[in-house]
């Protein structure tokens, strides 16, 4: 019995399944890596910028250097005859304004995503292109919606960049092309848009900037003076020279730090934003008085709105994840009227799966109307706008008859621009540069 056993051959089982090529994985996409507005992000989207940042580095050289020769040459001698208070608070004011300036700077203003391609093709459904607008860059008017805050009509309206109707108080900055929420104003000094998010940090930073203007101004006079007394002024300038630097750069500039700090603290006090100011949102028109609907009738009210309330979250998440490809793929790229689109856009979407009957009928098409299918003038101008994409979706659900009309059409503009170039032929004119059709030579 054993001997049989040993006889037996054993064949060696496999349990594991034969490894197959690994398939290449894709790199993670962040949503900061796609976003169509002009930002820069930094640390992993952690960081958003505008595109223009050299004010912004020279506004902060500016704080740090003065700062610096204020505390090297003027603190020692002030702690000394004065008070070792001097630098503390000079410290406080300081690191209050740096971490404000970052604040502002660093922070998403209050940035409203854009629509996606289904919101906005279901939205421009409502928006008509004349038939008889055959320009590439003709726009149709601004839509607005009306809704009613406090008793007052407020209008809405929609932004063809982001293609959404816009919030109460929001607007589009141009340098960013982002539609930001109560925007205020774009300012390369902070190198950011300022909005809802960001706009009380900005509000502080002016105010800590316009106190330590001043406290480092009283400080280096103050400084001046007491060297002068042991000999003259000119003697005193000679010996601290920094001071001088500094006294000049804080006096140039706390004029029109204070001024800005005046003016917003007026705005933070009736509820407005630079941009509603400027515009005279809520002024006199056409002989009727419009109210404010943002305001509650109470300075102090009105200020804790602005700096003490909540801190509201940004609606752009932009370190997530693209799980869609078309995110990626079509970076900026939104659903557009074609008659609408600006010239010199060119739309990146992906073209349509189409079936074997829409590929027989745009065959049938294309044999019948050409590549462009569009007849010149002599000065130009589109006579007849046949766009090739205009049956890139047709279909057995295609009506004949508007089919045969179509193709009358096209046939008669044709025959019409033959008839005109042969006449200027004739007439020995120059300008016989008129394009027919090859399908009716």
């Amino acid at each position: 019995m054993k001997e049989d056993i040993k006889a037996v051959d054993y064949s060696r089982v496999l349990t594991e399944s034969p490894s197959m090529p690994d398939k290449p994985v894709k790199p993670l996409v962040r949503k900061w890596q796609v976003f169509p507005g002009r930002n820069r992000f930094y640390c992993g989207g952690r960081i958003m910028m505008a595109r223009q940042t050299g004010v912004f580095f020279f506004t902060v050289c500016l704080i740090v250097g003065t700062c610096t020769l204020f505390f090297v040459f003027d603190c020692q001698y002030l702690t000394t005859e004065i008070s070792p208070a001097i630098p503390a608070v000079a410290a406080l004011l300081f690191l209050f304004v740096i971490s404000s300036l970052f604040r502002t700077s660093f922070s998403d203003p209050g940035v409203i995503p854009r629509a996606t391609q289904d919101e906005a093709a279901d939205t421009e459904k409502q928006i008509e292109v004349p038939n008889g607008s055959s320009s590439p860059t003709y726009r149709p008017p601004p839509r607005t919606k009306e809704i009613v805050i406090h008793g007052q009509t407020v209008k809405l309206k929609y932004c063809f960049t982001c293609k959404i109707f816009r919030p109460p108080r929001a607007s589009h900055c141009s340098l960013c092309n982002n539609c930001v929420e109560r925007f205020d104003h774009h300012c390369p000094w902070v190198g950011n848009c300022v909005g809802k998010r960001n706009y009380r940090y900005f509000y502080l930073f002016i105010l800590s900037l316009a106190l330590l203007c001043v406290f480092i101004f009283a400080c280096v006079i103050t400084h001046l003076v007491l060297l002068s007394r042991k000999s003259t002024f000119i003697d005193a300038v000679r010996a601290s020279p920094a001071s001088v630097v500094e006294g000049v750069i804080c006096f140039f500039s706390v004029w029109s730090i204070l001024g800005l700090a005046g003016f917003h603290t007026y705005l933070t006090t009736s509820n407005q934003t630079t941009n509603e100011d400027i515009k005279g949102s809520f002024s006199t028109k056409r002989g009727q008085d419009v109210s404010n609907p943002y305001n509650t009738g109470s300075l102090l009210a009105n200020c804790c709105s602005v700096v003490c309330g909540p801190d509201f979250p940004s609606l752009i998440d932009r370190r997530g994840i693209c799980t869609d490809d078309s995110q990626i793929n079509q970076r900026g790229h939104y659903g557009t009227v074609k008659g609408a689109q600006p010239k010199g856009i060119v739309s990146t979407a992906p073209a349509p799966a189409v079936s074997s009957e829409q590929k027989a009928t745009q065959s049938v098409a294309a044999n019948t109307y050409g590549p462009k299918s569009s007849v010149h003038s002599t000065n130009g101008s589109y006579r007849g706008m046949m766009r090739e994409s205009s049956y890139q979706n047709a279909g057995p659900h295609v009506n004949p008859e508007v089919w045969r009309q179509h193709s009358q059409v096209v046939k008669a503009l044709d025959f019409r621009a033959k008839a005109m170039n042969l006449r200027n032929i004739e007439e020995g004119s120059s300008h016989a540069n008129l394009q027919v059709h090859p399908t009716y030579k």
